[in-house]
């Protein structure tokens, strides 16, 4: 194995010890054994724990957000099309780091701070779909909180599963008449 890895190595090794065992698995000693490097090479990358911490948030606001946009984005189709692609791919995600990212931002403002922008991102682009099928703006940013918020609430859920019926059903009443 290389020695020193990839930043790209240590930031995936993170969100998985994240997810995997929470906050508590952020540390590097653990990591670099999975990885198979020495801790220098941790240091090659990251200047401490909190660089890496904050390199982990960024990582996983652009791999959990600003891609999944990007990837619903170039799938193409209308804006029906578009909000049936974000809420199947969301109903399909993984969960467990997004349940460990929230759970961390209750004990640290920067983790907050982060969750808080995404958070927002994410409705931003569910009332944007929604103003495109047809809402008001104000319907839209309402119903894209409640549905975001109704995917939170999923997403504590261990084992959930949404049946093509289901989303049929939350895709309808996302329509307006």
């Amino acid at each position: 194995m290389e020695e020193r890895k990839n930043r790209q190595s240590w930031l995936d090794a993170g969100l998985r010890a994240l997810a995997e065992e929470g906050v508590q698995g952020l540390r590097i000693m653990p990591i670099a054994l999975q990885l198979g490097v020495t801790k220098g090479s941790f240091y090659w990358h990251f200047k401490n724990l909190d660089e890496y911490q904050s390199a982990l948030l960024e990582e996983w606001e652009q791999s959990h957000t600003q891609a999944a946009i990007e990837c619903v984005e170039g799938l193409g189709g209308d804006a029906a099309v578009k909000l049936r692609h974000w809420i199947t791919g969301s109903l399909g995600a993984d969960f467990m780091l997004s349940r460990a990212i929230r759970s961390w931002s209750n004990t640290d403002q920067r983790v907050s701070s982060v969750q808080a922008q995404v958070d927002q991102k994410r409705i931003a682009y569910l009332a944007k779909l929604l103003r495109d099928i047809g809402w008001p703006k104000a319907d839209a940013l309402a119903l894209g909180e409640w549905t975001y918020w109704a995917w939170i609430g999923y997403s504590t859920l261990e084992g959930a599963h949404a049946s093509e019926a289901q989303i049929t059903l939350i895709l309808s009443v996302l329509r307006p008449k």
